[in-house]
C-alpha cells in the first residue's frame, strides 16, 4: 500500500510509465479531436441520427413495407458525406442545419398523420398559419412517448454537433467522402427500379388503374404523400416533393403536358355523353339561395331533440342520406368550401390551390348566379387572410368575402360568437339578403363557425355554447360529447333564425337553403369515442356527413344514392335550371344514368353497396353487393376522378372552355 507520504517517490520511480499514459492519453485525445477516429465515430453518429428520423416516422406513420429503410439508408450515408466533405466548422453548420430542418419536418409529418391520418406536401405547409389558432388543441392528439422521442431527437443532433471535427480535413478525407457522394446518388438512381421490380409481377401494365396502384406509378403519379412515403421514406419522399412541385412545372416539356392533358379531361367529359334534364330540373328556377357550410356538423349530431330546426328541413326538404365528404389536399374546410363552389376538390398532387387565384371559374355556383343578375357574396367570422378568403373567394366568383370583423370595433366582441351576426347586424343583413344586387336576388354563401374544435370545457366557443345551455355541461358523462352538443344546438338555432329572417323579409317563398357539413368531427381526440357515436367501424364510413336543400312548401325527397362533395354544385344547377352548361367532376344526384360514389384521395371508394379499400372489398351493406359491382371498373373510375380533379385546375380547364 502506497502512502501519501511515499507518492512522490512512486512518481519518481514510475515517471516513464505515467509520461507514457499522459502520451497515450494526449495521442487519444488528438484523434477524438480531428484524426481518423473522431472522424468515424462521428460518420457512424451522424448516419444513425438520420437514420433515426426514418425511424421515428415509420413508428408514427406506416411500417409495414421494408424498402423506405433501403432508401433512407442511402440517404443517411450521402448526407454524412456532405457534411463531412465541409472543413472545420461548416461541418458542424452544415449537419445543424440539415438535421434540425429536416427534424423539424419529420415531427411535423409525423403529427399531421397522427391528427388526420394523412401527410402534407410541402406546398401545404403554407396552410400552417390557419391551424396556428388551434395550435393548442393539437397537443391532445399526441401522446408522451411523443414528445419522449422529440426531446431525445433534440439530444442526438446536439451530440452529433459536438462531434463534428473542428479541424481542417486532410485531402483523402474529401476524396472518401466525395467516391462515397458519388456511389450514394448512384445508388438512389438505380433503388427505385429494383423496388419497383418486386411487385411488377403483380399489377404489371394491363391497364392505367392497375399501373398506379403498383409501387411504380404511386411513385410516377404522386396522387398519394402517404403512399409514396410508404415507398421511399423521408428522405426520398421529401425529394420527390421538391421536384415534382417546384422543378418540373418550369421545365419547357410542362406546357405540352398541359395540352395532352386538356385533351384527356374533353375525352373524359365526351365519354359521359350529353347531359339529360330530369323530373328536378328547374324545380327553384328563379330562387334566391343561401348556401350554409356548417363546420364540423357530423350525422350523429343531428336529431329530433338536439337540432329539431335541422330535422325539420331534412324533413321537408330533400334529404341525401349518404354524402361523404372526403378530405382532398392538406386542409379539410377549405377542400369542402372550394369544391362545393367550383366542382373541385383540392388538389391531391402537392399542388397549392392558392397558385390557381388567377384561374378561370367561371363554372362556379357564384359565377353561374352573378350571370343571372344575383349578387354573390360569402359570410364569416374570420378575417380574410384565413386560407387567403379575401383571395381566393372573389378569385371563385363572389363579389365580397365579408368578415364579420370588419363590423365590430372589438376582436372580443361576443356577437363574433354567434352564427346569426349575419341576420342580427343591419348592414351584413343588407348584403346578406341581395341588397348589393340591382334584382335584388341573391346568392349568399354562409360558413358557420359554432361547431368548430377543439370540444373542452375551457375552449372560449365551449364556454359561449354552455352559457347559452348549461344543462350541457356534464350531461353525457363525457366532455367533448357535452361541448359538441352545445355548439351542435348553436348552429340549429342559426337554422330556426334564418328561417324566421326569411319570413320577417318576404323571401321565405322565394329563397333555397342548401346546407352540408365541411367534414366529420376529426376535432375529437377520443377516437373511440367518436366511432361509437358514429356507429360505424370503418375509417371511410365515419366520413359520412349531413347535406339537405330546403324550401318552404316543396315535396320532401329523401336521397339514398351514395354521393360525394362533388355533386352538389350539378345537382344545384340542375334544380336552378343550369344544367348543361359546364361539364363538371361531379353528377346531378337526380341522373338515372349516375349511380352514385364516393371516391377517397388515396383512390379507396364507396360504391353499390360496397366499400372497397386498399385493393380488396373489406365490407358489403347488402348480401352479394360485391358480386353486382364491376370492381375493375370501379377502380379506374375512381383513379380517372382524382386525375381529372386535378387536372381542371392545372390546365385552368374552363378558361379554354369559354373561349369555344
Amino acid at each position: 500500500m502506497i502512502s501519501a507520504g511515499m507518492l512522490p517517490e512512486w512518481f519518481r520511480q514510475h515517471s516513464c510509465h505515467c509520461k507514457g499514459v499522459l502520451t497515450c492519453m494526449q495521442k487519444w485525445k488528438e484523434r477524438m479531436r480531428g484524426g481518423p477516429l473522431r472522424t468515424a465515430v462521428c460518420a457512424v453518429w451522424m448516419a444513425a441520427a438520420f437514420m433515426g428520423l426514418e425511424v421515428f416516422m415509420r413508428h408514427y406513420i406506416c411500417h409495414d413495407l421494408i424498402y423506405p429503410l433501403a432508401f433512407s439508408v442511402v440517404w443517411a450515408v450521402l448526407l454524412t458525406a456532405v457534411v463531412l466533405l465541409f472543413p472545420r466548422r461548416g461541418g458542424k453548420i452544415v449537419f445543424g442545419v440539415l438535421y434540425f430542418v429536416l427534424m423539424a419536418y419529420a415531427i411535423a409529418q409525423a403529427g399531421y398523420y397522427q391528427i388526420f391520418g394523412k401527410m402534407m406536401w410541402l406546398t401545404d405547409i403554407r396552410y400552417a398559419s390557419e391551424g396556428a389558432e388551434f395550435a393548442n388543441s393539437v397537443f391532445d392528439f399526441l401522446s408522451k412517448g411523443f414528445y419522449i422521442s422529440i426531446v431525445l431527437m433534440i439530444a442526438i443532433g446536439v451530440v452529433g454537433v459536438k462531434l463534428v471535427p473542428p479541424t481542417r480535413r486532410r485531402w483523402y478525407h474529401r476524396v472518401t467522402c466525395a467516391a462515397i457522394i458519388v456511389a450514394a446518388c448512384a445508388g438512389l438512381y438505380v433503388l427505385p427500379g429494383q423496388v419497383f421490380r418486386a411487385d411488377e409481377d403483380l399489377w404489371g401494365a394491363k391497364d392505367e388503374y392497375r399501373r398506379a396502384l403498383s409501387l411504380e406509378g404511386t411513385y410516377d403519379i404522386m396522387y398519394d404523400a402517404r403512399k409514396v412515403y410508404r415507398i421511399c421514406g423521408l428522405y426520398q419522399y421529401t425529394m420527390r416533393d421538391v421536384y415534382k412541385h417546384f422543378i418540373v412545372p418550369h421545365t419547357p416539356a410542362y406546357a405540352a403536358e398541359l395540352e395532352q392533358n386538356r385533351e384527356t379531361i374533353d375525352a373524359y367529359f365526351d365519354a359521359r355523353g350529353d347531359v339529360q334534364t330530369n323530373e328536378m330540373t328547374g324545380l327553384f328556377e328563379g330562387k334566391n339561395v343561401i348556401v350554409v357550410l356548417m363546420e364540423s356538423m357530423d350525422d350523429w349530431l343531428i336529431d329530433e331533440d338536439l337540432t329539431p330546426n335541422i330535422c325539420r328541413m331534412m324533413g321537408e326538404g330533400i334529404n341525401f342520406t349518404d354524402m361523404y365528404t372526403p378530405g382532398y389536399g392538406g386542409v379539410r374546410t377549405f377542400n369542402t368550401e372550394f369544391c362545393v363552389n367550383t366542382g373541385i376538390y383540392l388538389p391531391t398532387d402537392g399542388n397549392l390551390a392558392f397558385s390557381y387565384c388567377t384561374n378561370d371559374f367561371s363554372q362556379s355556383l357564384p359565377s353561374l348566379f352573378r350571370a343571372r343578375g344575383y349578387s354573390a357574396e360569402s359570410f364569416h367570422y374570420n378575417q380574410p387572410i384565413f386560407y387567403n378568403r379575401g383571395v381566393m373567394h372573389p378569385a371563385m366568383g363572389f363579389e365580397e368575402y365579408v368578415s364579420y370583423a370588419d363590423y365590430v370595433s372589438d376582436s372580443t366582441d361576443a356577437a363574433l360568437f354567434s352564427d346569426t351576426f349575419p341576420l342580427d347586424n343591419e348592414a351584413v343583413c343588407e348584403k346578406f339578403f341581395g341588397g348589393d344586387s340591382e334584382s335584388g336576388q341573391f346568392c349568399s354563401f354562409l360558413i358557420t363557425r359554432s361547431a368548430h374544435m377543439p370540444y373542452t370545457y375551457d375552449d372560449e366557443l365551449s364556454q359561449y355554447a354552455l352559457e347559452q345551455y348549461p344543462e350541457f355541461k356534464g350531461k353525457t358523462g363525457h366532455e367533448e360529447v357535452d361541448c359538441l352538443q352545445a355548439k351542435a344546438k348553436l348552429v340549429d338555432d342559426m337554422f330556426g333564425a334564418l328561417r324566421d329572417k326569411l319570413e320577417e323579409t318576404g323571401h321565405l317563398d322565394d329563397t333555397v337553403i342548401v346546407a352540408f357539413t365541411d367534414h366529420y368531427v376529426y376535432g375529437m381526440t377520443d377516437k373511440e369515442k367518436l366511432y361509437e357515436e358514429s356507429g360505424v367501424d370503418d375509417t371511410l364510413l365515419v366520413e359520412k356527413t349531413p347535406c339537405f336543400i330546403w324550401a318552404d312548401g316543396m315535396q320532401p325527397v329523401t336521397v339514398d344514392k351514395t354521393l360525394n362533395t362533388a355533386d352538389i354544385l350539378p345537382t344545384v344547377c340542375n334544380l336552378f335550371g343550369m344544367q348543361g352548361e359546364y361539364d363538371y367532376l361531379g353528377r346531378d344526384a337526380f341522373d338515372d344514368s349516375y349511380d352514385g360514389y364516393a371516391i377517397f384521395p388515396d383512390g379507396d371508394w364507396i360504391s353499390g353497396g360496397v366499400l372497397y379499400r386498399d385493393g380488396a372489398v373489406v365490407k358489403e351493406f347488402y348480401d352479394g353487393a360485391a358480386e353486382q359491382v364491376d370492381l375493375d371498373a370501379m377502380n379506374q373510375t375512381a383513379q380517372d376522378f382524382i386525375d381529372i380533379s386535378n387536372l381542371l385546375l392545372k390546365c385552368d380547364y374552363y378558361a379554354k372552355n369559354n373561349s369555344k
